[in-house]
């Protein structure tokens, strides 16, 4: 078990995040020495199991595939079967408006400010790959995760564009 712990230490956080996402591949031993690594970094912890296997107690995630035990192939019983439905039907979340701006030089910044606060977010219209595209012009709008929105509109508060001002007047006035 030191050697086993010892090798998932040495793993980057990419690593332990994508066996987070498939700990039914690994045996209750591994999936453990996984989730007390994860503890440790501070990094997002997984769901919680939604039951466990009625023969060899091992413990069943959401997004286990198919309808045994990875361990001992016992077939799920219906209310794991019920839980895991559940589950994959939750509703997709409701994003909002937060920031809608036709100004390229806006976008990278906002993105920048959610990114540095953790707040997923969606870029709507013009390319975010190269906001300084003539290509596409139009306004971008950010869309947020509802329980995000108050969060994400005091941040980016303030980030508005002035009208554009003429270069000078012709008439020297």
């Amino acid at each position: 078990m030191e050697n086993a712990t010892a090798i998932w230490a040495a793993k980057s956080d990419d690593e332990l995040l994508e066996a987070s996402d498939e700990l039914f591949e690994y045996t209750e031993e591994g999936e453990h020495i996984i989730r007390a690594e994860i503890r440790r970094r501070g990094l997002p912890e997984p769901d919680p199991p939604i039951g466990r296997c009625v023969r060899c107690g091992r413990s069943i995630a959401f997004n286990h595939p198919g309808d045994r035990c990875s361990e001992c192939e016992e077939p799920f019983p219906p209310e794991i079967l019920r839980k895991r439905v559940a589950v994959s039907d939750a509703p997709e979340p409701t994003l909002v408006s937060v920031l809608r701006t036709e100004d390229p030089g806006l976008v990278p910044l906002a993105k920048s400010m959610l990114d540095d606060e953790g707040i997923e977010h969606l870029v709507r219209g013009r390319s975010p790959q190269d906001p300084f595209d003539s290509f596409g012009r139009g306004p971008v709008e950010f869309l947020v995760r509802e329980e995000d929105a108050e969060r994400a509109r005091a941040l980016l508060d303030g980030l508005t564009t002035l009208p554009a001002q003429s270069a000078a007047d012709p008439d020297g006035e």
